[in-house]
């Protein structure tokens, strides 16, 4: 049965439930996925990560990347996508999201081409109906910085890239009719993390998730219109992001004008 997420006057189709986490490098990503199964054991995840994709290839990545690594992993991340029908229940530790606001980080550095960055988001865009929520990790200074090999520990680089999942996010919560960057028609609902610790988060994504692993069913939606206490709460940093969204509009008209 079809069950909705409402974002007031966006609604989102829901199935039982494919997942993904998603965030800047270092926002807990790995963690949450890893607790998430230990609390729901009914849900898998991909053996194998992007981080392989990297390691197997010997790519340059992160603030080094470039077309090549962002197309690599984004070719991977929608081929494990349609893996997985409606109806399946996996949790992705990232996903095209991700890749896409990488590939724009780095084309406003002209580390990548105008034309991989207008593809990126035309693949992104398709790819994103193979999800059924994206949880994003937004970053915590109070978290240390861990090098774990991979990782790129640039303060400043991981700011920018917080940034852009900031603008992306304000794109889809109030411009999802108009962005280049969405399907309006079949768009993962997608909701901003709250709390610092695991159990926290965990306990943030029980509120949508139930003890089975579907979309928790109430009377009223926990996005409703009437709920706006909670509404507030998450669109709480909008007058801070209203500079990234002018931002986003230009960018908008930019990439419209590109041929791929």
């Amino acid at each position: 049965m079809i069950k909705y997420i409402d974002f007031g006057d966006i609604f989102v189709k829901i199935c039982n439930m494919r997942i993904a986490i998603s965030g800047a490098q270092n926002t807990g990503k790995s963690t949450l996925v890893k607790n998430f199964l230990s609390r729901w054991s009914m849900y898998s995840t991909p053996t194998k990560t992007y981080r392989d994709v990297i390691n197997e290839l010997n790519l340059p990545h992160s603030s080094n990347t470039n077309d090549i690594t962002q197309l690599a992993i984004l070719n991977w991340m929608t081929e494990e996508l349609e893996k997985n029908p409606k109806g399946s229940k996996v949790i992705y530790d990232r996903c095209p999201l991700d890749n896409l606001v990488y590939t724009l980080v780095a084309n406003e550095k002209n580390q990548i081409t105008d034309e991989t960055a207008a593809l990126t988001i035309e693949i992104t865009k398709k790819a994103m109906k193979h999800l059924d929520i994206i949880f994003v990790l937004k970053y915590d200074p109070d978290i240390k910085i861990v090098d774990d090999g991979i990782r790129d520990i640039n303060k400043d680089y991981l700011l920018e890239i917080d940034s852009m999942f900031d603008g992306l996010y304000q794109q889809y919560a109030d411009h999802l009719e108009d962005t280049p960057f969405f399907d309006k028609e079949d768009c993962p609902a997608i909701i901003i993390v709250e709390g610092k610790t695991v159990d926290e988060r965990l306990a943030w994504v029980g509120e949508f998730i139930d003890s089975m692993g579907n979309l928790v069913e109430t009377e009223s939606s926990i996005l409703a219109p009437e709920n706006l206490e909670l509404m507030e709460k998450m669109l709480s940093e909008q007058i801070e992001w209203s500079e990234k969204d002018n931002q986003f509009k230009n960018l908008s008209k930019e990439i419209s004008k590109l041929k791929y």
